[in-house]
């Protein structure tokens, strides 16, 4: 008897027409399956699980995967590349770096866009190294003594090293490469990318004193959930029905605003190609209790499965 070979390319197709709850469903249960002599078993049960071919699981799954890869691959080129920021879930920006203003962070984030590849130093796009005097005139400040100020602070905190290669950013700081090769202080620490295109954008239509409402964005990073871009009480928390929202009036406090109401305007002022870079939601009508999400065309720390859904909200 000749033996059949299956058409995974036809299974897969089906499987994609499936409705959305039945595939859920599908994913769910295999998720959740031993095999034993062969046959897929609930392990909670032992119930044998007849609607699943595991092949067929284990290769929709890899298309799946392979599909958010890709997806997020083109969001980074896009976005023109990004550079990871390091940082400990729920420590607020000002408890780690507490002599750096809130327009310091902002300018911090800008130097960040210009990192080589792997070796951290600071260049243009072009590979030339970037000296002290280089970096004062790409931030665009127009004061010595301001920019000498801010120099020396990322020089006192070791955000900046100069060495005989040029300057080199701390890389549990940024970090410009394949998260492999990060650090094994930075593997430690909870991390998110942010994407060079949009922050000096961002960069640029923020000058002044205005800079300071900018650097909101850095501060918010501690507190956004690494899989949903929602600010959250649990940020590293996985499992979308146990993460905790957090209302705008908490992150107001996190952030040194005595009130909510003077923090909303700062997070709707910050813009990107005319979209809101935090878009916010309500459940009870009560402005305090608002929720916040944050567009991934600025920050997303994600493996690309949830991308596209929380594009949406910022279309």
């Amino acid at each position: 008897m000749a033996k059949q070979f299956r058409d995974y390319k036809a299974e897969q197709q089906a499987y994609k027409d499936l409705h959305p709850n039945t595939r859920e469903e599908l994913v769910k249960k295999s998720q959740n399956f031993a095999v034993v002599d062969g046959q897929p078993i609930n392990p909670d049960t032992g119930e044998i699980l007849e609607n699943i071919d595991i092949q067929t699981v284990i290769t929709n799954q890899q298309v799946t995967a392979k599909r958010a890869i890709e997806n997020l691959a083109q969001h980074q080129t896009d976005h023109g590349g990004f550079f990871f920021a390091y940082y400990e879930a729920c420590k607020s920006m000002s408890d780690r770096f507490p002599q750096l203003t809130q327009s310091d962070l902002a300018r911090l984030m800008f130097v960040g866009t210009y990192l080589s590849w792997e070796t951290n130093h600071l260049v243009y796009d072009n590979g030339r190294p970037i000296n002290k005097r280089a970096l004062g005139e790409l931030l665009g400040m127009r004061s010595r003594n301001k920019y000498s100020e801010f120099y020396r602070k990322l020089i006192d905190n070791e955000i900046i090293y100069e060495q005989k290669s040029g300057l080199v950013m701390n890389a549990t700081v940024f970090y410009r490469g394949t998260d492999k090769k990060a650090s094994i202080d930075a593997k430690k620490m909870q991390y998110t990318r942010l994407f060079r295109k949009t922050i000096r954008e961002l960069y640029a239509m923020f000058s002044g004193r205005s800079i300071k409402k900018l650097g909101v964005l850095y501060a918010v990073l501690p507190y956004i959930n690494f899989n949903y871009n929602i600010v959250s009480k649990n940020p590293t928390e996985v499992q979308s029905e146990k993460i905790e929202p957090m209302p705008v009036s908490e992150l107001a406090d996190k952030l040194g605003y005595s009130d909510a109401r003077k923090l909303m305007p700062v997070l709707r002022e910050i813009k990107y190609e005319g979209k809101p870079v935090f878009g916010f939601f309500e459940t009870d009508g009560d402005a305090r209790k608002k929720k916040i999400v944050v567009n991934p065309s600025v920050v997303y720390a994600g493996n690309g499965k949830r991308l596209d859904a929380i594009k949406i909200l910022f279309k």
